[in-house]
């Protein structure tokens, strides 16, 4: 067994050793760019994203929104998946990478380490929606999750009735809110805290269906709910399919999230009360913006709201709240 340990050890250092040269070459070779004559050209600074594994529209939004300002900026982008490569973010503070932005949602340990010494290292870390690591070279972007719960208060109290039993249903489609519950809660309560209201949370997976078991059981209990509201898109459109199939509309209220036209055709109809908008490409912008400062000034602000909107049945326009920058 000794002999067999003895054995594996240097392979396995070997192994390591060659990951970390591969790793390092890739995201530094990720700064050079070819022109349209196939030369190589070395953009001035590179930033490394990692996101979240997932095709939603949300993170895909946050891409085009920072490739967008690096194309401004003369600045180069690698993205990566946080949840499925983490050697390359363990690998950044060795890469001579100039700034990283993460959406993270949880405290991981390996990940919060690999972030602590990103941030020993002196490379800025741009933290997106969610605000979990303390350091000087750390700042947030995003968007404030309790002026996201005063929003929803806002549009529960178009709701005439002075005693009401709501839901609100986090999705891990959305894992910022979801991380964030409390803020959000804290944010509605805040808003309605002299309506009678009764509020019970709900999680929903990355089924896409998973919420319509969700909503018939909310609306089959023994204390039905006069309102549900949701924070994922896809959750919405199958929420209010839901309700439609069992003629609730009218006797249980959806507030939705996010833009999408069937989304707007539903509140135009009354069928949604209102929805609640996040920015993500200002957001991914914003994170390039951000990096950039950093690199050339050597400041940026600490926190930068994206700010939300709130669409209703009265506005084509979408009604901005918060602070973009």
């Amino acid at each position: 067994m000794n002999k067999i340990l003895r054995i594996v050890t240097p392979l396995s250092g070997a192994l390591f050793l060659l990951l970390l040269g591969l790793s390092v070459r890739t995201m530094a070779n990720n700064s050079l760019f070819q022109n349209d004559s196939g030369e190589q050209i070395e953009k001035s600074n590179h930033y490394a994203f990692f996101l979240p594994t997932s095709d939603f529209s949300f993170f895909e939004n946050i891409r085009s929104g920072a490739v967008e300002a690096a194309g401004k900026m003369d600045c180069a982008i690698t993205f990566y998946y946080i949840n499925s490569n983490t050697l390359s973010l363990s690998m950044a503070p060795y890469t001579g990478i100039d700034g990283v932005a993460v959406y993270l949602y949880k405290e991981d340990p390996a990940i919060m380490k690999s972030l602590i010494a990103i941030a020993d290292a002196n490379i800025p870390i741009v933290q997106i929606e969610n605000d979990v690591l303390s350091s000087p070279q750390s700042f947030f972007i995003g968007t404030n999750s309790f002026d996201s719960g005063k929003a929803i208060g806002r549009l529960i109290m178009r709701i005439k009735k002075s005693q009401l039993n709501a839901a609100i249903v986090y999705s891990e489609k959305n894992p910022g809110l979801m991380s964030d519950r409390t803020l959000v809660e804290m944010g509605i309560q805040d808003t309605v805290e002299y309506r009678n209201l009764t509020l019970t949370a709900r999680d929903t997976s990355l089924n896409p269906l998973d919420v319509e078991k969700v909503t018939y059981e909310l609306t089959q209990q023994d204390s039905p709910v006069d309102l549900i509201i949701l924070t994922d898109p896809n959750d919405t459109l199958v929420t209010v399919q839901a309700i439609i199939d069992m003629n609730l509309v009218g006797i249980v209220q959806v507030i939705g999230f996010g833009d999408n036209q069937e989304i707007k055709d539903y509140i135009k109809k009354g069928i949604i009360l209102g929805s609640i908008v996040r920015h993500p490409f200002e957001i991914g912008q914003n994170a390039v913006l951000a990096l950039n400062e950093i690199n050339t000034s050597g400041y940026t602000s600490a926190f930068v709201d994206t700010g939300i909107s709130v669409i209703t049945e009265n506005s084509d326009s979408i009604l901005p709240q918060g602070n973009p920058k």
